[in-house]
């Protein structure tokens, strides 16, 4: 069973509250990432996503203090899968949750989701029980998104590109959906290479023959290799793990701060 341990903002401290329940209270804003060893591949752009949306929401919280202290709270050593909130629990609330990661997986099933269940699109956090609910019906390593005209958004906890060729594809940024932090970090090395980059208003019908992958910061980079009840997919040798390498080795060790 997967620890967890959960710390409550409290007059400008982390506290660690054995009683506290890691599900009480309306989660407002969330972000996570995987440490190993005290690495994470794009921290900057994960607490900036973090406090790019709580600001808005609770311009009364020292949201710098408590990404500082949180920082300084993370394990040195081991696998670990930390998740900060906003949250409303009788006022608003700043919490850490410190928890062990499962193990990495490189390939998914996806499905194509009967509904979407957003409420804000744009923000991470509100959404991912129920995002996670669909990936449970559908019994799929990830249920994808699709907007009302059909094309293709993200998935329930990950954002989704495809490969035609040699040219990688991104979701057109004028869909809703939010901003990846991995899929960020795959389009940078992308750049650095020469590797052609294009945004795309695509259904997962007319994906036949592509290769798609599903980017997330606990797997990094997963490769489709079914879409059940959709396109037939393609899968280039080696391609997913050459570029799976380069995104481990993106990794900074947080301390010492």
């Amino acid at each position: 069973m997967v620890e967890t341990r959960v710390f409550r903002w409290s007059d400008g401290v982390l506290v660690d509250d054995p009683t506290e329940q890691p599900n009480s209270g309306n989660v407002r804003v969330a972000d996570s990432w995987l440490l190993v060893d005290g690495a994470v591949a794009g921290l900057d752009r994960h607490i900036d996503r973090f406090t790019g949306s709580v600001r808005p929401a609770f311009p009364e919280l020292d949201i710098d203090s408590f990404t500082r202290a949180t920082l300084a709270a993370l394990p040195r050593t081991g696998r670990w899968f930390p998740r900060i909130e906003a949250l409303d629990d009788d006022g608003p609330v700043l919490r850490l949750r410190v928890r062990e990661a499962p193990d990495p997986q490189t390939r998914a099933t996806l499905a194509t989701a009967p509904r979407d269940p957003r409420t804000t699109p744009t923000v991470k956090g509100p959404n991912a029980e129920a995002l996670g609910a669909l990936r449970t019906e559908l019994e799929v390593g990830e249920a994808i998104i699709v907007d009302g005209d059909g094309h293709i958004a993200e998935g329930a906890w990950s954002s989704v590109v495809w490969w035609r060729g040699e040219t990688l594809h991104t979701v057109d940024p004028s869909i809703a959906r939010l901003p990846g932090v991995t899929e960020s970090l795959v389009i940078d090395h992308a750049r650095s290479i020469g590797t052609p980059v294009t945004v795309s208003r695509t259904r997962p019908d007319e994906l036949d023959g592509a290769e798609v992958w599903v980017l997330s910061a606990l797997h990094g980079i997963r490769v489709a290799t079914e879409w059940r009840n959709g396109p037939t997919l393609h899968v280039e040798p080696g391609r997913a793990e050459s570029w799976l390498t380069e995104y481990v080795q993106s990794r900074r060790v947080v301390f010492p701060l």
